[in-house]
């Protein structure tokens, strides 16, 4: 696997993350930690800051082609900060796996220090927003496609 420092920050790495959920050959979305149906995905990112001041965030995405980029995310608080409250300070770290066929590469990025807990929600209120909509999209396209096999169908079978 071929490490490459891109010397861009962990933000870029986020609008990366974004612009990648609304590519249309997008066909699978998993993320860690796991949320239950009835959770918001925002909700349990904030809930484990508050608790922990520390939150992993995993995201692997595969597209139609079968390429697969995986993206982590570490959410650190700062060492002050109270705890049941998202952290006031911190530092966000990152970096993207990328698998292509056998090209198999790590891109690292730069950490990026936060001051504010309100710059840190809105981010993760961005992100669980993209996310679900790419979600949605997926699965309208899952269904187009059923559509369309089953519309092949119907007019083989017919004969036309």
């Amino acid at each position: 696997m071929e490490v490459i420092n891109t010397g861009r920050s962990v933000m870029d790495m986020l609008n990366e993350l974004l612009n990648d959920l609304n590519r249309d050959d997008l066909s699978l979305i998993e993320r860690l930690p796991y949320v239950r149906e009835y959770e918001r995905y925002r909700d349990v990112i904030t809930n484990i800051l508050r608790e922990f001041h520390i939150a992993l965030v995993l995201v692997r995405l595969t597209f139609n082609d079968g390429s697969r980029k995986g993206y982590v995310f570490l959410i650190r608080g700062g060492e002050g900060g109270e705890l049941g409250k998202i952290p006031t300070s911190g530092v966000v770290e990152g970096y993207v796996v990328s698998i292509k066929g056998n090209d198999r590469r790590k891109l690292l990025y730069n950490s990026v220090a936060f001051n504010r807990a309100d710059d840190v929600a809105s981010r993760i209120m961005e992100f669980a927003n993209m996310y679900r909509r790419a979600e949605e999209r997926i699965s309208q396209l899952q269904l187009l496609r059923e559509a369309e096999k089953d519309y092949a169908l119907f007019y083989e079978e017919a004969g036309d």
